[in-house]
């Protein structure tokens, strides 16, 4: 495994856990306010998410190898991220499907365009990966993921 397939890795990690939180966020209506750790780490993890999202537009912006298909979602997922950009202070359960509008814009496919195209130096700087964050990361999701009664 090279250096951007272990970023991407821990990328998807976050965005799968942040996906299972929103989810949860989701069923969870009907009043119940989503417990402390949960908003913690969809608000930890959704600010990573959306400046990742932001990042790669403006590194891939114009890369002429991107395919209009690719382009396409490039611009949806930009689209979602700046909706959900604006509503930083919104109700949990409108940023929750805000933010899962723009995981589900953000595909696979198109992460997987991103990295063919960007190199290992931007994959670096996008996602402030360090021992600590990954900790940090893992630290968040237990408690999230327990409080959910997930755990």
């Amino acid at each position: 495994m090279n250096e951007t397939d272990f970023i991407r890795q821990q990328l998807a990690t976050e965005r799968a856990h942040l996906r299972e939180l929103l989810q949860s966020v989701r069923q969870a209506r009907g009043g119940h306010a989503a417990a402390h750790p949960v908003a913690l780490y969809i608000e930890w993890a959704g600010r990573r998410l959306l400046d990742q999202v932001e990042a790669h537009r403006t590194a891939l912006r114009g890369a002429a190898t991107l395919n209009p298909g690719m382009q396409t979602q490039l611009v949806a997922a930009t689209a979602a991220a700046r909706v959900a950009q604006s509503n930083t202070a919104g109700a949990l359960p409108l940023r929750a499907e805000q933010l899962l509008a723009v995981l589900d814009a953000w595909s696979e496919p198109l992460d997987a365009a991103a990295a063919g195209l960007l190199r290992v130096a931007h994959w670096r700087q996008v996602a402030h990966l360090t021992a600590d964050t990954i900790l940090e990361e893992r630290q968040l999701y237990t408690a999230a993921h327990g409080a959910a009664g997930r755990g």
